[in-house]
Order: C-alpha cells, then sequence, then structure tokens
C-alpha cells in the first residue's frame, strides 16, 4: 500500500506547517508528540481540553453528553468572545458549525485533526475565524470504543502503529447506524447537542478503508430527497466543490465524493441514503450535513493532516457566507413545515453523466470513466398529513421522537377526529438482525375514518421544524423509520391497524407539551423565593385548565380553543369556527375608522361589549366616546362627548339599544337612529342615576361593578337606583408619589354615618317622566335596596330591601307605571339577613329563593305571591349556588356540601323536596356549568393533591367526556411538603376544619416552628379541598422548614348561618377563641411544635385577626397584620353593621374588638403592613393603631407603600414577609432559596 500512496501528493508544506506551530507551542497532541506512531486515549483528550481552556480565552471545555459507560464526552467550545451555553451562542448572532471525531474508535484521524484545529484556531492566525463563527469540536465521540485499543483493529489501515479503538461503542453498536434509532447513549447524547446548539453545519470525520483510489479524502452531503432541496443542492453544488478546489489549489490535496469502484471499475458506489446516518440525518434536520472520509491507505500524519486542511477549507467557507447560510437555513425551517408530500422510500441513482474517478489498475495509477450513484430517486411518498396520533402506550416512540427534538404534545381533551388509518396486511422481518434488530417491512392499505381519540393520546403537529424528520419516523412505509426497526413491535400484527393516525382534516384541540424525558428532567427541588417573584415568568403548577365554557344550545357550547372561539359538539368535541363572532370586515372597518395598525384594531375589536346576539356587533370604546360597530363593517359614533366619559355601557336583550350613564344621569343611544336620549334629569352633584356609589359597589353588587340599571326583558324600560351621597361625609385619600399630590375625595360612610339615600326608579327607554317606587314605608336614611331584577313578563319590578343593620329583608314588587309598593314577605333570621340572590321563577310565577331561616342556607319555593310553599332542600349542610332549574323534570341543580364541609359537589333536588342526588363524585371541589336542558353539565374538579381537571357528564353524573385533563408534568419536577387536612374539636363540640402543610424533609422528631394562616371573615373559608394554586407561596415556607397551619374559626367554617352568627356583634372575639383552641390543639397533640415560635399571619379581615390576636393572646410570638380593620368603627357601613350593628347601638361590642384600644397588651413581635392610598380599608386603621403602640412604649415593625391599594403585591412586600419570618420563626440558617 505504500508503493501505491507514493503515486500521491506529498504534503510538505502543510506538515511543515504544523510542525512549526508544535514547536511554538508545549501544547501536543499525543500524535504530533509521538511523531505519529500513536493516537489520543480519552485521558489524553480530556487533559488536552483541559489545557487548552486553561491557555486560552477562546476556549470553554464543556461536556458533550456521556457514553455507556460512564465516560464524559469533552466538547470544545470556540468562540470570540466567550460563550458557554447555547443560548448565549444564539445571542452571540454567529454561524455554529459542529465537528466530531471518532465515530468509529479505529478511525482516528479526525480526532487528532480537531485537537490540532482547535489548538491553532485558539491561539492562531485563524482565530478571526471566531469573528463570524461559533465552533464546537467534539474529538472522541465513540470514547469507550476508543479505550479498547490493539494494533490489530482496523487490518490493512497504515497507522499509528501502537494502534487504535475499535468501531463499535462499548455495547456493540454502530454509532453511525443509530441516528434514527437513537439507542446508544452516545448517539443520544450528540443529537441533544444538535438539538440545543442548532449547528448550521455539522461535519462527521471517518476514515475510509474500501476501494484503493488517489484522492487523500473524499467527502459527501446528504442525499435523502426528503432533505430541503436547497439545503442539498446547496452542499453538493457548491459548498463541496468550492473546499475541493481551494484544497486542491491552495494545499495540494485531491479530493473527490465518498464511494468505492464497484468490481468492473465502471461504477463508482456510495452507500445508501438513510437517516441512520449522521450525514443524511442532519439533512433531514434541515441542516448542513459533510462527510470527511480520510485515505486509510495513507499515512496516519497525512491522514490527519488532510482532515486538518479539509476542517479549515469550511470554517474559511462557511465564514465567508455566513449570512447566506443563515438565510437558506431559516428558509429550509419554514420550507419543513409545508405540508408537502414526504419520500418514504427512495433508491441510489447514477448521474446521467460519467465523472473520472482517480483510481489504479494494478499498481499503476490510472483514470476511470464512472458512472456515479450520487443521487437518489423517490420510489415512494406519502402526503404528509396535518398531524400525527398515537396511544400513550406507545412511550418508546413517543421518546424517541422527543430525543429528536420533534415537538411531542399530549391530547388534553376526548375527541372524535378524522383520520387516515392504516390497516396491516403483511409485516415482513428480516431472518438476520441487524445491529440487534430484526428489520421490518410493512405492506399496508389506507382507509379515513372519523374516531374518538382519548386523551392523553400523543400527539405530532407535521407542520412543525422538523415535521419532515417526524413523518419520516412515524410513516409505516418508511425504510428507516421506527416501524423498519421494530419500534412497534407487539402492536402490529397482519390484519389490525397501525396504531399511529394520520389526521387529515383540522380539528382544533387541547394539547400541551408532553412529559419530558426522563433523563432531563431535573432533580425535584424545593419552591423558593424566586420561583414566585422573580422578573418574568412565575412558577406555576396549576397548568391551564378549560374555563369560560358558554353553552349554546343543549348539545353545543362555545370554548376558546387554539387562541380562536369555536363551536363545539360537547359529546363530540367536533369542533367548528363560531362564524357569528368572525370579525373581519369589523376589523377592516376599525382599522380605517380609527386609522390603527392591525394590532391595535384587533385589541379595540377585543375588548368590545359583543352584542347578546353575538352574529350582530360589538360595542367600542375609543377616544371618550361609544361607537357600535356590526360585523358586516359599518361603524357608527353613538356619542360625541369626549371629555365627558360614558360609564357602564350594556345593550338592551334586543340588542337596538345602548344605556350608558354619563355625568350622573341615564341615557339611551338607539343604534339605527344614531340618537341619543337623556332619561334622567336630576343627577350630578352628589346625584347618580343608574352607577352605584363606592359603598354599593364593594358591599353589595360587587367589587369592581357599579353598574345601578336594569333592562326589561323586551328593552322597552329600564328600572334603576338612584344614590344620592350628599349625606354622605367623604374621605380623602392622598398620593404622595407623583411630583404634585395627588388627590382622591369619595363618599364613605363608615360604621354609624349616614348611609347614601336611595331610591327605584323605573323610565322608559323612548324617554318621558321616571316613574318612581313609593318607598315611603321605609325611612329613607335607613334603607337598603340590594336586589333589583324584573318580573317575567317585564310588566313589574321586584327588589329586595332592608334596614341598615339588614336585620330583615323584605321581598317587593312595583309595577313598572312605579308607584305602590306590595311587600311579598319579609325574611327575618334574629341575626343579620343575607342577600339570597335573584329568585329564580318557574312558569306559573312561582319561584324558588334560598333562605338561611333555620341557620343553613337552603332552597325554598314560594308562590307567586311570595307564599312560602315548602322547602326544595334541608339539612346541615349549605346550598352554595343554583344553576339551573328544570321545571319540566321536576329538578333544581346547584353546587352544595351536603357531603364535605370543605368541598363543593353537584346536586340536584326534586322540587318538591323528596330526593336529593349527588352527581359528582370525584374527590375534591367541583365548579360546574349545566347545560339548558340539565342533560349535561361541564365539571371543573380538583382537590388537595391534583389541579383542576374537566369532564362532561350527564345529568346522572356518568363520564361523557373529557375535556381537559390539565396535565401538570412540572409537578414531578418539585419536592413538596405533604398537606394534610385535619379537624380540630372544640371544647363545645364544634369541629374546626384545619390544614397541615409539612416540610419536605419533615422529621417528627425534629421541633419546627408554625405559621398560622387565616381570613377569618364571616362566610368566607379558607380550608377547601382544592388545588388552591399548590400553595406555592405556603410551599416556599415549608420548605424553608416552617410548618403551615390554618383552620377557618367557626363563622369564617362555611358550616351555615348557625356558626357564623357566633361572630355577631364582636367580631373576632369567638373567632380568636377558637384559633386559639386550634393552636392549643397542635401544641398538645403534636410534639415537634416548637411553642416559643408560633406566629400568625393575613391581609384585610385577616390583618385584622392577626392584629386582634396580637393584643389579645399570648400564644404567638410574631404577627403580620396586612392592610388591617384596626378599629371596626372606620370600616364602611353595610359591611360594618351588618355583622356588628351600629356604633351607636353596640358601642360595648365595638371597644372590645377594638385592636386600637388594645394596643397596650401587645404580645410579641408584629409587622404592620398597609398601602397609602388604600381606598377601602384605609391606612388611618394603621396608624392609628401605631400612634397607640408607640403611646404605649410598645415596639414594632410598619411598612407603608405609597403607591398601594388595598392589594399589596410584588418583589418587595414578599421579601418583606419572608424576611419577617426568617428572623422572627425560622429554624437557624433556613433560606428561601431552597437550600
Amino acid at each position: 500500500m505504500k508503493v501505491l500512496w507514493l503515486e500521491l501528493p506529498i504534503f510538505l508544506a502543510l506538515a511543515g506547517a504544523v510542525r512549526a506551530q508544535d514547536e511554538a507551542t508545549p501544547l501536543r497532541t499525543v500524535a504530533e508528540a509521538t511523531d505519529y506512531r500513536a493516537t489520543s486515549g480519552y485521558a489524553d483528550v480530556v487533559e488536552f481540553c483541559r489545557r487548552l481552556d486553561e491557555t486560552s480565552p477562546a476556549v470553554r471545555a464543556l461536556s458533550g453528553g456521556t457514553t455507556g459507560e460512564g465516560r464524559d464526552l469533552p466538547l470544545l467550545v470556540l468562540s470570540d468572545p466567550t460563550v458557554g451555553t447555547a443560548a448565549e451562542a444564539r445571542k452571540a448572532g454567529k454561524l455554529v458549525v459542529f465537528a466530531f471525531g471518532a465515530i468509529h474508535a479505529g478511525e482516528v484521524c479526525g480526532k487528532e485533526a480537531l485537537l490540532a484545529l482547535a489548538r491553532d484556531i485558539a491561539t492562531g492566525p485563524e482565530r478571526a475565524l471566531l469573528d463570524n463563527l461559533v465552533l464546537l469540536f467534539l474529538p472522541v465521540y465513540n470514547a469507550d470504543g476508543n479505550e479498547r485499543v490493539r494494533r490489530e483493529n482496523r487490518p490493512g489501515q497504515v497507522g499509528p502503529e501502537d494502534g487504535m479503538g475499535i468501531r463499535e461503542n462499548a455495547t456493540g453498536l454502530d454509532l453511525n447506524r443509530d441516528f434514527t434509532k437513537l439507542e446508544a447513549p452516545e448517539t443520544r447524547s450528540l443529537v441533544r447537542l444538535l438539538r440545543e446548539w442548532d449547528p448550521a453545519i455539522v461535519v462527521d470525520t471517518h476514515t475510509t478503508n474500501g476501494s484503493r483510489h488517489r484522492y487523500a479524502l473524499t467527502y459527501d452531503s446528504p442525499r435523502h430527497p426528503a432533505c430541503p432541496d436547497r439545503v442539498l443542492a446547496f452542499a453538493r453544488d457548491e459548498l463541496l466543490p468550492e473546499v475541493s478546489r481551494r484544497l486542491a489549489g491552495e494545499a495540494g490535496i485531491d479530493t473527490f465524493f465518498y464511494g468505492d469502484f464497484s468490481e468492473d471499475s465502471k461504477r463508482w458506489e456510495t452507500y445508501p441514503p438513510l437517516p441512520r446516518y449522521s450525514t443524511h440525518y442532519v439533512g433531514l434536520r434541515n441542516r448542513l450535513a459533510i462527510l470527511s472520509e480520510a485515505y486509510a491507505y495513507a499515512p496516519f500524519r497525512e491522514r490527519v493532516e488532510s482532515t486538518y486542511e479539509f476542517l479549515r477549507q469550511i470554517l474559511r467557507f462557511a465564514a465567508a457566507n455566513r449570512e447566506r447560510i443563515a438565510g437558506l437555513l431559516d428558509e429550509a425551517d419554514e420550507a419543513a413545515r409545508a405540508l408537502d408530500p414526504v419520500p418514504v422510500r427512495c433508491e441510489k441513482e447514477s448521474f446521467e453523466a460519467p465523472f473520472t474517478v482517480r483510481g489504479f489498475e494494478a499498481e499503476a495509477p490510472r483514470d476511470f470513466s464512472c458512472l456515479y450513484d450520487g443521487r437518489a430517486r423517490v420510489t415512494e411518498s406519502v402526503k404528509r398529513p396535518l398531524a400525527y396520533v398515537f396511544p400513550a402506550r406507545l412511550a418508546a416512540v413517543a421518546e424517541n421522537l422527543q430525543r429528536h427534538g420533534i415537538e411531542v404534545e399530549e391530547l388534553r381533551e376526548d375527541a372524535l377526529l378524522d383520520v387516515e388509518v392504516y390497516r396491516v396486511e403483511e409485516v415482513d422481518r428480516a431472518a438476520e438482525p441487524f445491529q440487534g434488530h430484526r428489520l421490518v417491512a410493512l405492506e399496508i392499505t389506507r382507509r379515513e375514518e372519523a374516531l374518538r381519540v382519548e386523551a392523553g393520546a400523543l400527539f405530532v403537529g407535521a407542520g412543525q421544524p422538523l415535521g419532515t424528520l417526524a413523518a419520516y419516523l412515524l410513516e409505516p412505509r418508511s425504510q428507516d423509520g421506527l416501524a423498519a426497526w421494530d419500534f412497534l413491535d407487539g402492536a402490529i400484527e397482519p390484519g389490525g391497524d397501525y396504531p399511529i393516525l394520520r389526521l387529515v382534516k383540522p380539528q382544533p384541540t387541547l394539547r400541551r407539551a408532553a412529559r419530558r424525558l426522563a433523563e432531563e428532567r431535573p432533580r425535584p427541588r424545593r419552591v423558593t423565593f424566586d420561583d414566585l417573584h422573580a422578573e418574568g415568568p412565575r412558577l406555576d403548577l396549576s397548568g391551564d385548565p378549560v374555563s369560560g365554557i358558554e353553552w349554546l344550545d343543549t348539545e353545543h357550547f362555545l370554548q376558546t380553543k387554539e387562541g380562536e372561539l369555536w363551536k363545539v359538539g360537547a359529546r363530540t368535541g367536533r369542533s367548528e369556527p363560531f362564524s357569528d363572532r368572525k370579525t373581519e370586515a369589523l376589523l377592516a372597518a376599525v382599522k380605517e375608522v380609527f386609522k390603527l395598525d392591525d394590532e391595535k384594531a384587533r385589541e379595540l375589536v377585543a375588548s368590545g361589549r359583543p352584542t347578546h346576539d353575538p352574529s350582530r356587533g360589538r360595542l367600542l370604546e375609543r377616544d371618550g366616546d361609544l361607537w357600535y360597530g356590526d360585523l358586516g363593517g359599518k361603524i357608527v359614533r353613538l356619542t360625541s362627548t369626549p371629555v365627558d366619559l360614558e360609564h357602564v355601557p350594556s345593550f338592551d336583550p334586543l340588542d337596538r339599544r345602548v344605556a350608558f350613564v354619563r355625568g350622573g344621569e341615564l341615557h339611551v343611544a338607539l343604534i339605527e337612529k344614531v340618537e341619543e336620549r337623556r332619561l334622567t334629569r336630576d343627577g350630578g352633584g352628589g346625584v347618580s342615576n343608574g352607577e352605584t356609589d363606592w359603598v354599593y359597589m364593594e358591599e353589595v353588587y360587587g367589587r369592581g361593578n357599579t353598574k345601578g340599571y336594569w333592562w326589561s326583558p323586551d328593552g322597552t324600560r329600564i328600572a334603576f337606583l338612584q344614590f344620592d351621597d350628599r349625606p354622605v361625609p367623604a374621605f380623602t385619600v392622598v398620593g404622595e408619589v407623583a411630583e404634585r399630590q395627588t388627590v382622591e375625595t369619595t363618599p364613605y360612610p363608615r360604621a354609624g354615618d349616614p348611609n347614601p339615600l336611595v331610591r327605584l326608579g323605573i323610565a322608559h327607554a323612548e324617554g318621558g317622566e321616571v316613574s318612581w317606587a313609593d318607598l315611603s314605608r321605609y325611612a329613607a336614611d335607613s334603607t337598603l335596596i340590594v336586589e333589583v331584577g324584573w318580573l317575567p313578563g317585564g310588566e313589574s319590578v321586584y327588589f329586595y330591601a332592608q334596614d341598615r343593620a339588614q336585620t330583615w329583608l323584605d321581598y317587593g314588587v312595583v309595577g313598572a307605571a312605579g308607584g305602590e309598593v306590595r311587600t311579598f314577605f319579609r325574611e327575618t333570621t334574629g341575626k343579620w339577613v343575607e342577600n339570597p340572590g335573584p329568585p329564580r321563577f318557574m312558569s306559573d310565577g312561582s319561584f324558588l329563593l334560598p333562605s338561611e331561616r333555620t341557620g343553613w342556607n337552603h332552597l325554598y319555593r314560594r308562590s307567586a305571591t311570595g307564599e312560602l310553599l315548602g322547602a326544595v332542600t334541608s339539612g346541615e349542610w349549605e346550598v352554595r349556588e343554583v344553576h339551573l332549574v328544570d321545571e319540566a323534570a321536576g329538578w333544581v341543580y346547584f353546587s352544595g356540601t351536603k357531603d364535605s364541609p370543605i368541598a363543593t359537589n353537584l346536586y340536584r333536588a326534586r322540587l318538591d323536596g323528596s330526593e336529593t342526588q349527588r352527581l359528582t363524585f370525584a374527590p375534591g371541589s367541583h365548579s360546574v356549568t349545566v347545560a339548558p336542558d340539565g342533560n349535561l353539565f361541564v365539571d371543573s374538579y380538583s382537590d388537595r393533591n391534583t389541579p383542576a381537571r374537566v369532564d362532561l357528564r350527564s345529568a346522572e353524573g356518568a363520564l361523557v367526556r373529557r375535556l381537559d385533563t390539565n396535565p401538570v408534568h412540572e409537578l414531578a419536577d418539585f419536592d413538596l411538603g405533604r398537606l394534610e387536612f385535619v379537624q380540630i374539636p372544640a371544647a363545645d363540640g364544634f369541629v374546626i376544619e384545619g390544614s397541615l402543610l409539612y416540610p419536605p424533609d419533615f422529621d417528627p422528631s425534629r421541633k419546627y416552628p408554625v405559621w398560622f394562616t387565616t381570613y377569618g371573615g364571616p362566610h368566607a373559608p379558607t380550608v377547601r379541598d382544592a388545588w388552591h394554586g399548590g400553595r406555592l407561596g405556603d410551599q416556599m415556607l415549608a420548605a424553608m422548614g416552617i410548618v403551615v397551619f390554618s383552620a377557618d374559626p367557626r363563622s369564617a367554617s362555611g358550616k351555615g348561618a348557625v356558626s357564623t352568627w357566633t361572630a355577631y356583634r364582636r367580631l373576632g372575639v369567638q373567632e380568636l377563641a377558637d384559633v386559639e383552641q386550634a393552636i392549643r390543639w397542635l401544641v398538645a397533640g403534636h410534639p415537634w411544635v416548637d411553642p416559643e415560635r408560633i406566629g400568625i399571619g393575613g391581609h384585610s379581615y385577616g390583618g385584622f385577626l392577626a392584629s386582634y390576636a396580637m393584643t389579645h393572646s399570648p400564644l404567638f410570638a410574631c404577627g403580620i397584620a396586612g392592610a388591617p380593620v384596626t378599629d371596626w368603627r372606620l370600616y364602611d357601613s353595610i359591611y360594618t353593621e351588618r355583622y356588628m350593628d351600629t356604633p351607636q347601638a353596640n358601642p360595648e361590642g365595638y371597644d372590645a374588638t377594638s385592636v386600637v384600644k388594645a394596643a397596650a397588651n401587645l404580645h410579641g413581635r408584629l409587622l404592620l403592613i398597609h398601602g397609602a392610598t388604600d381606598d377601602n380599608v384605609h391606612v388611618q386603621n394603621t396608624l392609628q393603631l401605631a400612634s397607640e403602640l408607640q403611646r404605649h412604649g410598645k415596639d414594632f415593625e410598619l411598612m407603608i407603600y405609597p403607591a398601594s391599594r388595598h392589594g399589596i403585591g410584588g418583589k418587595h412586600y414578599q421579601r418583606l414577609v419572608v424576611d419577617f419570618l426568617t428572623r422572627t420563626l425560622a429554624p437557624e440558617g433556613a433560606t428561601s432559596d431552597g437550600r
């Protein structure tokens, strides 16, 4: 062989250059140091990389993965400036080139060349390459095979004479046959590197020992016809010919396409274009790939030098063409998303014109004219589907795809999908194994079918950047796909269906990313402060359960999927665009009329209020006025008062008019006539018609809801409330953050202050005189109107009137013409009466209405005139919400607590009260939406251990369809503390519901501090068998070594009004007694409790209870009171007087519950927190307490947030709380960073 090689060019100039570099630096490869008698062992490579990292700032030595025997694969990253991660490389904006050696460990020239080239680039003039490139060199890929050195390996190869490694890895796998099946740890590591760094060019260096020829090196590029055409052509027709030309011209190195002579020397034959080989595989990833094959019969030195120069020329070409290559690959990624046909079978094909190939005849040089089979001809292709869907049991398939970097999603719902199904007609398995597998060939037929696919199935979109690769791997007829490599053995048999379905018609579905690969999941860790409060995305372990479902009819509902609104068949999941809400024409009109870009126009339309019939139009608010846009594209301006804003606008039930309030007056705008009418004329100056004041918004009609008018069913009249705040004292909130003070003055009746005067009026939508209800039987200055609505038919208005202390509630009715009021009944309890909400009317005029008359909230049926007909539900439990009255079937559907005081379920009861049935049975709390006929309901449910899931169930509770499994795979990434529900017996037999959250490493032999949390307000339980966001804040505290204890005092327990009434006229007293009972129970029965380190905290009412406990109980070492009411005389009248009566009628109760008056009794360390612009619980509460604490010489801590209102958030606030607990409670050395 040496005689033959002497006929090739001898690269003395190149060798001299390399040797000169060797002499100039002490860092030499083993090959250089031994005059190419030996090659580097694994330890030599590792040491070389380490030293190069130490000596050059342009080099980082990293791990490129792990071998089967546990060796780290040394990876050199060359860049200027230095990058150490793929993210940093992307940020640098340079082209990434990856080259690796020793995939066959006996082929060692690439290994040595890469080490030498890395050194020379890092320390020599070639460093300029790093201006445009980031280089990744993995010199010894088959590191395990590299250690199995024998001189007998690779017979016929010239050197290194001290021996070389073997072809296979430690388990006998050929790593260059593994790129589709990804069995070897080495292959998985390399492909993971491709996924993370996304190199534009990949070079795989080999040594060929095939035919004798006269080329120092041969090469190849991707040839599989599924590779992007432009990428394939660029590598074959431009990159490689240019590199070959430069090699010949600058270094005298002859190169050609890789191959072997046929027996008759008439053909130049290459290997099959299959993606099991690295070069074709990288091509299917839409990237440039180059195979380098040094000539085995050349001396070792010259093989290394030719590989070195080949690599250098590739890098020079890449640097010079950086932008062009990057653009080409971006286009390839985008083209791969197209649903073009995918070649799944091909064969080699020769170019039409012969090539001249330099070889030998006998021992004499000779040029041969050969046909070169360097092309591929498609023999079979398939139309790419929209997606592939397969059952979760095919886990090996999903994991393989994920290892390739193909996006695999999990179907979250059961859905009826239009799919193509392959029937397996024949299964042909190879007689002999190859690479440990008996390759499989399938004969199939295809059919279309509508199939119900269950939630949990795996979904692979074919329109993703690696969609071509995904299709190739999943198709049953692919030569080198997963079926061919027997991944589906056990799932396929003749006459059966191929288990991977092809989705052929668009169908929106709920999906999320599949569970991460086991080898890529992080070690479970604890929740940290930064998880919850760092800038950017924060930890969320609740997922995104479907919500907002709106029933259209008995079998269809509206649901948002993939960002669009769809009409969904409830039982099937079949979806169609909800065409009635298409807004293309309206969008175009909005852009034209308001001169907006597309994004702003979409925001405006999306924020618009839809008509009751969604096919008609939107109410838009723009430039201080109201506009109406119909979906046909016509826009009209309804108001023209940009300075005076319109408030609480709404359509009438027939979508003909829009009502709104401006300047305290109720108005109507006619849409067709574009005409505005003023319906009231006595507003302004403290009087408002149709818009609530602050206290009614906060305490009666719902926070944020200031709408105080109600359309009649036919849209011809409007019932409204008039609020006269002129008698109400005003409170001023001053903002001090801006350069100049901001002053907000709001009518705010405190306990005992005059309330707003309220009247009930009825206006005709066409205008005219307002009709007023005659409320003369009620004292104007002490009457509340807490509910208003229209009776069926629209001829009368019902309303609820209460005294200011809310000890009774009258159900009154007034005709549409106003005047005389009829009181149908009065509700009393002996304590206070809660607003029962609107009645549920039936066809005969009778209605259902909740009542707490027995101390438990239950449903009662009343006649059309209010006569009590009987109880529909009863017992020591609560009806929480009525969903539907199915009068024809005789059922009422409602949520309640019949089976658990800490969980809600759906029930139905006979209207005659004879029977109650439970319809939800899964553990935890259920929130439901019932279909109009009651035959179906949507059930969203969670429990303490499981985030919300959503099902569709029948009227009997049977599962119809999974709507959302809401898998939260991230839960596996965290080491969470255990949550335990407890029941605490009080001295009088009442059972207090509580929960304990333990630290993840809880040890009952240790002592732990306890942080007690509660809200404690009437009818406001916090202990619920629900996911509750995973209680992440509490989990952070548990990770610090603090046991988090929660318990609801009886007034907040949700166990009926009979329990809540214990707080009557003395808020805080019984609550604290219950809290103390809970603390004493915990200390007495749990030796791990450190009784000297128990704290309490809460916000708003919880802040009151915390501050009350700190001044009335010695059990707490510390407390945090956020935005507390410190004296109930300082809070608003409607809320406070409901529970406390007025200060004039109950002075002793107000004194007994005052924290301010008990300031001298402060125990432990107290932190007060308040927002300076709190317009609900004014900061005056905290400042009065602070003043009294100072007067009594009590130390405490205080933090005021100048820009915050009642809700306080942000990183500073959260850090303040954690730091306080760390100082006062946490074990020594505890931190909130997860350590």
